[in-house]
């Protein structure tokens, strides 16, 4: 049976001078032919025959992908050895361990990594050979091949004799201390390749290559891939898709990673095709490589695609309401018609299709899980995302969906030559398919784990692989993957949960850029989700929203409501980092549950030497003295400041502060070191130095700290601000009389209360409790969108006419919802990302006379009963001297619950209560706000509850 490398060989000699291996550079495109490549191969095989390497021999590879990567791997196997790739990543004792698991006699490594593989077979034979030498501006030459005449070793012509960075020099190698390792480089092996070289024979069950699993470090598993196992999977993949000479292949992934290795070396390179690599990994090299080097096939992790989806979407989310209407518009059509066979995509998106390139036609993602709304929304642009999943065991590929019929959300079919299986499914209690392990067995499965025989039986079982993977298959054979064995959580009540399909639900929030599900062990003993979450700052930014953890909170309430009750997380922590994950994008679940579990007992000390260390310029910021100034007054007004602040902490995930706090805070730093930020750069302060660096920056622009008076627009407090009138006209108005429209709303209100009341009831207590005049503040608890309508349908006209309220952007911000806030005094605006205009807003009615319906919650309750009120209410209250009525409803809930629409004409209960005076402004402090806010909740929180008890006794 053939091998691999004879594959290879035949390419070689039936497209000698067709481009195998590309890399392009910001500067230019490396390219060499099939000649070029087996004579580089073949240069390094005849080089490790000659120094007597033994077949079988494992050599490691420690490099950055580049053609003498994929050079060094054919040579190896030329030579009758196997490869041994090694992730980039590793640091020095990982090298080490491996090399030694392993018994790599030799480690190949390029410049960047030179000093960890030093140090890595420090104190071992293992010799190392550098891919690179001293000049690296270098073309092959051409000598006589053993059989054919054909062009085959390359002789190096070196015209930079400069020194590459990192590479030592020849005299440094001469002076290498005995014992230490020997070191040799490509260069002169191919510079003294002299004759020909007949590649040694190997048989189909011998090692190829040795791959080791990741994340396994700690425990490294090897798993032995052999001749026929590429070859296999070689074969399998032809069967699913013709790849051939005319084919370009683009690799992003490190070839150390099994994915990369059969996607970007195998397929090619017995077929014919070219595989191109980039010396350079970011976007625009990315983007540029699939538009200038001709790419026909593209297989990737699922990120990539993610973040072209992004790119797209926000884009057109830009664009006029028409452009968005007819792009929604094209998708739908283009949708239709691929249900037909025809497949318009290209002609509406033709720029969409041109990110991909012109010649694209396989597009490929796995690794890791891909998300179906993903791919979904891909085909609606006449873009196929096809889904494949294997192992490093499996040499990478075992499903894939064919590109005539893309199953979303499934892996599709076997490979040709692959059986698979589900054994021990579970039935589920929630309706979705019983999954099980999945098993497999066929030529692409592993000869084994190296040297772990143990770790070999527990998977490899009567030529069956057990994957560890959980699974199902649908009527048509295809496959759909749950999750991991290993990862299944088990709750308290025996319920299997997939911390997948967790995940997956709650990044439906647009503000959750990570999430990981994990069980922890609850009060009452057995496991509960609890979840790691990495907010989108991104997303934060531009919603310019600065309450992280409400937002946050105010999402994982709404989407948990759409879960069964064992599938909620019942807690979570916020990091700021991005989780730790594999290669392929896979969350690194067990170290992110150890460092959740490490944290619960860490102290402050212990966990700030986890962080990475100030720079330079961070420190010497640190010495000014105007900065050391802001950095007292900042830990006197953190609830959670650690000992040592730091320039990138989160005001309010690393401080505690709030959005009201935040404002006290930004007063007194003015106070201190001078300055006058605008209000319009508030939103966009998020950590210390972005608050300290705009104090500093506006106060070398105007007045100083100590300079006496200050403009009469500089915040002085609370008081200061509610003060000075607001600028918008939209605010200023809500003064205008306007009988007509007002009696209109009346007539409105009156109406919308006469047909509740033909299908259910409405009862009001204590109507007589709001004052007949003068402003005041009617503050309720929030429990749907019908709350400030009913409040419109019980009161009087005097009273209805006077009346007005702040509404967020987000609700009221555009189209009809717009003019409904003009017509009934909703001032938009965001309390959230602009404070300072909300509150002063609200003062502005209130001075003028008008009444303020308010909600100190900020948000409607998730469940109906009361949440946690904010001090908005207390501080307009205290600073306007106007009394606070407070108000409990019930039943509004009931009716039209948060996150789900209208669902009936429930009875309506609103009780108000008498009016709360608040202490005079000459008392005004951080405490009197929370005792009056305190007072506030606990007036409609025990009226609430009395609501709540009739409601109850009623229904029973």
């Amino acid at each position: 049976m053939p091998t691999f490398y004879d594959r290879f060989v035949e390419c070689a000699e039936r497209w000698p001078q067709n481009a195998a291996v590309e890399v392009q550079k910001p500067d230019g495109v490396e390219s060499y032919t099939y000649a070029e490549l087996r004579g580089l191969a073949e240069s390094i095989g005849s080089w490790l025959v000659r120094n007597a390497m033994p077949p079988g021999e494992r050599i490691a590879i420690l490099a950055d992908n580049h053609p003498r990567w994929v050079a060094a791997y054919l040579g190896i196997i030329a030579a009758g050895g196997a490869a041994v790739p090694l992730d980039t990543a590793y640091h020095a004792d990982q090298v080490a361990k491996l090399l030694k698991d392993s018994g790599a006699s030799l480690l190949v490594c390029d410049a960047k990594h030179l000093e960890i593989a030093q140090e890595a077979v420090s104190g071992t034979e293992v010799g190392i050979v550098l891919t690179e030498s001293e000049g690296r501006a270098w073309r092959a030459a051409p000598t006589q091949s053993a059989t054919d005449g054909q062009p085959r070793a390359a002789v190096p012509t070196q015209a930079d004799k400069q020194p590459a960075a990192g590479i030592p020099t020849q005299a440094e190698r001469e002076s290498v201390p005995v014992g230490s390792p020997a070191i040799t480089d490509f260069d002169s092996i191919f510079a003294g390749q002299n004759g020909a070289f007949t590649p040694v024979p190997r048989g189909s069950d011998d090692l190829a290559s040795l791959l080791y699993t990741s994340g396994t470090t700690a425990d490294p598993k090897g798993v032995m891939l052999t001749h026929a196992n590429l070859l296999g999977e070689a074969g399998g993949v032809f069967a699913w898709a013709h790849i051939g000479p005319e084919d370009a292949i683009l690799g992003v992934l490190p070839l150390f990673h099994v994915l990369s290795q059969m996607a970007n070396l195998l397929l090619p390179l017995v077929a014919g095709a070219r595989a191109v690599f980039l010396s350079t990994l970011n976007t625009t090299e990315l983007l540029k490589a699939l538009r200038e080097r001709q790419i026909t096939a593209f297989a990737v992790v699922p990120q990539f695609f993610y973040l072209i989806h992004d790119r797209i979407f926000k884009e057109v989310a830009q664009k006029r309401r028409l452009t968005r209407v007819a792009f929604g518009t094209m998708r739908r059509v283009t949708v239709f018609c691929r249900k037909i066979g025809l497949n318009p995509g290209r002609l509406f998106f033709g720029k969409v299709h041109e990110l991909f390139g012109k010649k694209m036609r396989l597009l490929v993602t796995g690794g890791s899980r891909f998300d179906p709304q993903v791919g979904r929304d891909f085909r609606s642009l006449g873009i196929d995302v096809l889904q494949a999943y294997g192992l490093t065991e499996t040499c990478g590929g075992a499903f894939v969906n064919s590109p005539r019929h893309n199953v979303i959300g499934s892996v599709g079919k076997a490979l040709k030559g692959v059986e698979a299986k589900i054994v021990d499914a579970q039935t589920s209690d929630d309706g979705s398919p019983a999954s099980g392990e999945i098993i497999m067995r066929g030529p692409i499965v592993m000869k084994g784990y190296w040297n772990r025989p143990d770790a070999t039986a527990q998977v490899l079982k009567d030529g069956w692989l057990y994957t560890g993977d959980l699974g199902y298959f649908d009527a048509d054979g295809n496959l759909f993957i749950s999750g991991r064995k290993k990862e299944v959580i088990i709750l308290s009540n025996g319920k299997n949960v997939y911390p997948e399909e967790i995940e997956a639900h709650y990044l439906q929030s647009p503000i959750i850029k990570e999430i990981c599900v994990m069980g922890m062990e609850g009060a009452a003993g057995g496991d509960k989700l609890f979840a790691v979450i990495v907010p989108n700052f991104e997303a934060l930014r531009q919603r310019k929203v600065v309450n992280t953890r409400e937002v946050i909170r105010y999402d994982i309430e709404g989407l948990s409501a759409k879960l069964a009750s064992t599938k909620r997380i019942s807690g979570y922590e916020i990091w700021q980092d991005d989780l730790p994950r594999t290669t392929t994008r896979k969350i690194k679940r067990f170290e992110i549950q150890k460092r959740v579990q490490a944290r619960k007992g860490a102290d402050a000390a212990g966990e700030l030497a986890a962080v990475k260390p100030l720079t330079h310029e961070e420190k010497s910021w640190l010495e000014r003295d105007d900065v050391k100034r802001a950095l007292k007054i900042i830990r006197d007004y953190s609830t959670s400041a650690p000992e040592n602040i730091r320039p990138g902490d989160n005001l309010e995930l690393d401080l505690g502060l709030d959005s009201m706090r935040r404002v006290e805070l930004l007063v007194a730093v003015e106070q201190e070191i001078g300055g006058d930020v605008p209000e319009s750069e508030l939103a966009n302060v998020y950590t210390v130095r972005e608050m300290v660096d705009a104090v500093r920056e506006s106060a070398a622009m105007g007045s100083k700290a100590g300079e006496g008076a200050r403009p009469a627009h500089t915040f002085a407090g609370w008081s200061a601000v509610l003060r000075e009138d607001p600028t918008d006209p939209a605010v200023t108005t809500i003064t205008n009389s306007r009988p007509i429209t007002d009696t209109v709303i009346f007539l409105a209100t009156r109406l919308a209360g006469f047909i509740w009341r033909a299908f259910s009831r409405i009862d009001v207590e204590g109507l007589e409790n709001v004052p007949s005049s003068g402003s005041f503040l009617l503050c309720s608890n929030h429990q749907s969108y019908l709350d400030p309508a009913f409040l419109l349908v019980i009161l009087p006209f005097k009273t209805l006419r006077n009346l007005f309220a702040v509404g967020t952007s987000e609700i009221f911000g555009t189209g009809i919802m717009l003019r409904m806030a003009k017509l009934f005094r909703v001032m938009v605006v965001d309390p959230d990302a602009n404070l300072i205009p909300a509150m002063r807003a609200g003062a502005y009615g209130l001075r003028h006379g008008l009444g303020l319906v308010l909600y100190p919650e900020g948000e409607r309750s998730i469940d109906g009963t009361p949440r946690i009120f904010k001090k908005g209410a207390a501080i307009l209250s205290i600073h306007l001297q106007v009394p606070i009525v407070p108000i409990a409803i019930e039943g509004f809930f009931e009716s039209w619950p948060r996150g789900k629409s209208f669902q009936k004409f429930a009875p309506l209960k609103i009780k108000i209560g008498k009016p709360m005076i608040p202490p005079p402004e000459s008392k005004a402090s951080e405490e009197a706000y929370a005792k009056l806010t305190t007072e506030l909740k606990a007036g409609v929180e025990q009226m609430w509850k009395g609501l709540d008890r009739a409601s109850e006794q009623r229904k029973s």
